[in-house]
């Protein structure tokens, strides 16, 4: 009687177990939103870091990394540091202009980011946009500058459009445009 007790739960365990892998999953197969994915992105550079509000220590960052930021930025006004999978970031003002700068956790710096207006826009580079939209105004540059190359993302305005023109050695483009609503 044992055996036939014993057959019995091993079998009724083999089904429950077998019932339990065929069970239809929960799983979402409809195509993703735009949204939907913008969100899983925000959410994976929350729990990154990217949007921590907690301050870091200087004992926290990697010495190489502060090494290379002071040499660098020694003129910086409250820098802001935030840690990220891939290294840290540091946002800071350095003579009236909005900077971030990435390092990876060797201390190597990847991308710099500076944000200003028109003003501090080289030459060179405003006379590029002005003379193909003289009717345009500028509004907001970010300099992004990767392995010693630097481009410009110039965003300009009329009465009736903003445009986002992309400048690099390649020449200028417009990436974006919008149209104003009334």
């Amino acid at each position: 009687m044992n055996t036939r007790y014993f057959t019995y739960l091993a079998g009724l365990a083999l089904v429950w177990s077998m019932a339990g892998c065929f069970v239809p999953s929960a799983i979402d197969t409809r195509p993703r939103t735009f949204g939907e994915i913008d969100d899983k992105i925000i959410t994976d550079m929350r729990h990154q870091g990217l949007n921590s509000p907690k301050p870091y220590y200087l004992n926290e960052i990697n010495t190489k990394v502060l090494r290379s930021f002071m040499g660098t930025y020694w003129n910086a006004t409250d820098p802001q540091w935030v840690k990220y999978k891939g290294g840290f970031v540091v946002y800071f003002q350095s003579d009236s202009i909005q900077n971030r700068v990435y390092y990876d956790n060797s201390g190597f710096r990847q991308c710099i980011i500076r944000q200003y207006s028109e003003k501090d826009l080289p030459r060179d580079i405003r006379h590029l946009v002005k003379s193909a939209y003289y009717d345009y105004s500028i509004f907001l540059i970010h300099e992004v500058t990767v392995d010693g190359k630097t481009s410009y993302v110039v965003k300009i305005e009329d009465k009736t459009s903003i445009k986002e023109i992309e400048i690099d050695e390649r020449g200028m483009e417009v990436t974006k445009e919008f149209i104003k609503s009334k």
